[in-house]
């Protein structure tokens, strides 16, 4: 019988060229994957600023409620479910009318990456005033 011999064989000048390539693959995965995330992190961030904006309107209706109980209550939702750097870009400002009330929460969220610009932009809620009983 003959015994096969593993064929051993080296190429010439391609040494570690499946190497870069693969890191490079790699390094665009992990920034497509961040952008990705931030963009599912700002898509919850507006749905927080929703919120706010409505829970706003709500506590500003009320018959004896000012624009400052307004702010208070939507600063009181930012700041349970959206802490940090992102909660610093929100303002929140109401108007209380005789018959209506107003809530603007207004936003900017920095990327974190400098590819994309930052996500800007304003949510209105309202609500109509509770009237005294007659």
């Amino acid at each position: 019988m003959r015994a096969f011999a593993p064929v051993v064989g080296t190429r010439e000048g391609d040494d570690g060229y499946v190497t870069v390539q693969f890191v490079v693959a790699v390094a665009f995965s992990l920034v497509l994957l961040v952008l990705i995330a931030n963009i599912i992190v700002v898509q919850y961030a507006r749905g927080v600023v929703r919120a706010a904006a409505e829970e706003g309107a709500q506590a500003g209706s009320r018959l004896s409620a000012t624009s400052l109980e307004c702010e208070d209550r939507a600063d009181e939702v930012l700041a349970s479910l959206l802490g940090g750097a992102m909660g610093a870009g929100v303002t929140v400002s109401c108007t209380v009318g005789p018959t209506g009330v107003a809530a603007t929460v207004q936003y900017t969220f920095t990327p974190w990456l400098p590819l994309i610009p930052a996500w800007t932009g304003s949510q209105a809620s309202f609500a109509v005033k509770e009237s005294p009983p007659s």
